[in-house]
């Protein structure tokens, strides 16, 4: 069962903690194609994303 934005934005932690594990190559292409949808200013998109394996 898929949780409702609100319920993902009121559940958010901040991690200061990380685990030794390589995330998935398909975890992290969806968060960064998730990630390019957010708005910018103007929509001029001034972001760029770099994976370092």
């Amino acid at each position: 069962m898929m949780k409702s934005l609100d319920d993902l934005i009121k559940s958010r932690r901040s991690i200061r903690k990380y685990k030794d594990r390589v995330p998935d190559e398909d975890l992290i292409r969806q968060m960064v194609l998730c990630a390019s949808f957010a708005p910018s200013p103007s929509n001029v998109r001034p972001v760029r994303f770099i994976q370092i394996s």
